[in-house]
C-alpha cells in the first residue's frame, strides 16, 4: 500500500525539483528505507544488510532479494 503522505508531499514539489536527478534519487532512497523498515522480523537480517549498503540498490533488486530470502526461509521451515 502506498502511503498517502507521499502523494500529498508530491503535490507540493516544484516542476524544477521533480526534474532534478539528485532529488529523484534521494526520494527513491527514502521510499526504499520506508519499505525495508516495514519488513517482518523474519527478515531482520536482510533488512540490516540492505540499510547498511552504500549506495542503496534499486527497488527491483531489493524486491528480488526479499523474494529469495522468503523462499529460503520457507525451505528451512519445511525441512
Amino acid at each position: 500500500m502506498i502511503d498517502p503522505a507521499w502523494d500529498q508531499l508530491a503535490l507540493t514539489e516544484s516542476t524544477k525539483l521533480k526534474a532534478c536527478g539528485a532529488y529523484i534519487d534521494h526520494k527513491e532512497q527514502q521510499r526504499l528505507v520506508q519499505f525495508v523498515t516495514a519488513f517482518h522480523n523474519d527478515f531482520k537480517r536482510l533488512r540490516g544488510s540492505i540499510l547498511y549498503r552504500s549506495p542503496f540498490f534499486s527497488v527491483d533488486s531489493v524486491v528480488s532479494e526479499l523474494l529469495a530470502e522468503e523462499i529460503h526461509l520457507q525451505n528451512c521451515t519445511s525441512q
